[in-house]
């Protein structure tokens, strides 16, 4: 559901286009990058490294951490 209008919609994405792959890559980088700042600030205080990671993750995929990638994070963290 979008409360934007056909035209308005069909600019943006023309304007979008005109960028050039590597910029429209920047672009998803900053936004990806903004994302995880936002879901920084809501993690719980106190948290062991390996736990930030979790949240993080959890939040950004919607799932836990598969078991391979959390046990690399506590080798790396020993």
């Amino acid at each position: 559901m979008t409360d934007t209008p056909p035209e308005i919609e069909a600019l943006y994405r023309e304007m979008l286009m005109k960028r050039s792959g590597s910029e429209r890559f920047m672009m998803a980088i900053g936004m990806f990058d903004g994302a995880r700042e936002i879901i920084i600030s809501t993690m719980p205080p106190g948290l062991s490294p390996v736990n930030q990671k979790r949240f993080i993750y959890r939040r950004t995929y919607g799932e836990e951490a598969p078991d391979g990638l959390v046990k690399m994070w506590e080798a790396r963290s020993a």
